[in-house]
């Protein structure tokens, strides 16, 4: 296994994985961590967030066109997964499709796509580079 693989591809692969399975599990099987219903849109968001930034990264790593390309496709590709995420909870049981978790979703989008672009910005920019 190379290491383009396991830093790159592996943990976006695992990441959407995760996403995959924990959306098809019936409502009666997930855990209730805390009652407040707040936390079901931070963990919402925060899921999102996570794949925004692995998605950068990977389109970073192919070297996809620019980087605001690559952004774009992110926020692209994390909109239309967040909308079909929440459509094939409607056919889950115990489940439902929510507005609410869907904004949420564009929530962690957003802020995803901010910190992708700040590292990027602060670490990899060509005026970084030519600062240094």
């Amino acid at each position: 296994m190379n290491h383009s693989f396991r830093t790159v591809h592996l943990p976006l692969l695992i990441w959407v994985a995760g996403m995959i399975i924990g959306s098809s599990l019936p409502g009666s099987t997930l855990p209730e961590l805390v009652s407040f219903w707040q936390w079901d849109k931070v963990a919402h968001s925060a899921e999102f967030l996570v794949l925004t930034v692995l998605l950068f990264r990977y389109f970073i790593y192919a070297r996809f066109k620019t980087p605001a390309e690559a952004l774009r496709y992110c926020i692209v590709i994390g909109i239309a997964y967040a909308a079909l995420d929440e459509l094939h909870q409607l056919f889950i049981p115990l489940r439902e499709c929510s507005l609410y978790d869907f904004m949420a979703d564009l929530a962690g989008i957003l802020l995803g796509a901010i910190a992708a672009w700040r590292y990027y910005r602060n670490h990899f920019s060509p005026a970084r580079e030519a600062r240094a």
